[in-house]
């Protein structure tokens, strides 16, 4: 597995991360210990590279994975905006993996120069925690091209984490054209960039070869953050990024299932979950939630907004 240098960071990470989003409570709901089997494997395999975030419940997969897998380098994130809120999601991250170290920690969900501001005291005690050494790089992820452009002005900011994809889909503000100038002007100034959903959250699966290989061909990304939830997708997708021209073909086979949200009769219509959705996918019509699936990215976190615990991504 290819390893690369995430900008200015100070990281090395292998250029496929192992995005746990799709083992967690909000999608495909693996018990700890097959999410750990399914981490361990991706490790034995050459991965030293995962995300995960305070929002998915994975700390505890990813903390039994720790014990075989020691050296994976950490991605978390959180919504947080202040002082407090930024050293109680640290915590929750320590206590979580059972270390007493991230190795990138970012803001969660950014969205332009005046969210960024609005968090800046969150940034400013993140980057106090790095030179302690209590971390090793400081972030955002970020579905906006406002806040890939706005990034750079923050001099804490060591790596941004975008979604972009060959058809741009789930960029809020912009063309994939945009994001790509965008990306290109920040790495620029020397911060890190690892990509999300390079099939647009199960919307490219039809095109994946040429969604994938845009990802892998573009040299704008140092990584590219990919969830998996079998053995045989870890496998195949590990092929991919070492170059087997035979891996295409196993994950189209793989990957031929199309996801949705399951909305179940108990909705109550509280709205909840439209409020939460970042892509407008999701209107309340006749006291029920009703999903886009054109806008959904199928990330689930509606799901975790449901006080009724009836919507899912599957």
């Amino acid at each position: 597995m290819q390893m690369r240098q995430l900008g200015r960071s100070g990281l090395t990470v292998s250029r496929m991360c192992f995005g746990t989003l799709t083992m967690s409570p909000l999608q495909r709901g693996m018990t700890p210990e097959e999410g750990a089997r399914l981490l361990v494997h991706a490790y034995d395999k050459g991965v030293r590279f995962l995300d995960t975030a305070d929002l998915y419940g994975t700390y505890p997969h990813i903390k039994l994975a720790l014990k075989d897998a020691p050296d994976y380098v950490i991605s978390s994130k959180a919504y947080v905006w202040d002082r407090p809120t930024a050293q109680a999601a640290l915590e929750r991250a320590y206590t979580g993996i059972g270390r007493d170290y991230i190795d990138l920690f970012m803001l969660h969900e950014q969205e332009s120069l005046y969210t960024l501001r609005g968090h800046e005291e969150a940034l400013v005690y993140l980057a106090e925690q790095k030179e302690k050494g209590h971390i090793g790089a400081v972030g955002v992820s970020t579905h906006f091209v406002a806040c890939v452009k706005a990034a750079p002005r923050f001099p804490m900011i060591d790596v941004i984490h975008p979604l972009i994809n060959a058809g741009g889909i789930g960029i809020q503000d912009g063309s994939r054209e945009d994001m790509e100038a965008a990306i290109e002007a920040a790495r620029a100034r020397g911060i890190g960039i690892f990509a999300m959903k390079p099939l647009g959250g199960g919307h490219l699966i039809g095109s994946s070869r040429e969604a994938l290989e845009y990802a892998l061909n573009s040299p704008l990304l140092d990584a590219i953050a990919i969830g998996m939830q079998s053995v045989e997708e870890i496998d195949a997708d590990v092929a991919m990024f070492e170059g087997d021209p035979t891996a295409f073909e196993r994950l189209e086979t793989l990957r031929h299932r199309q996801r949705h949200v399951m909305v179940h009769d108990w909705c109550e219509g509280c709205g909840k979950c439209a409020e939460r959705c970042r892509q407008n996918a999701i209107q309340i019509v006749n006291g029920r939630a009703r999903v886009d699936s054109e806008k959904c990215v199928f990330c689930g976190y509606c799901a975790r907004a449901c006080p009724q615990f009836c919507i899912k991504v599957v």
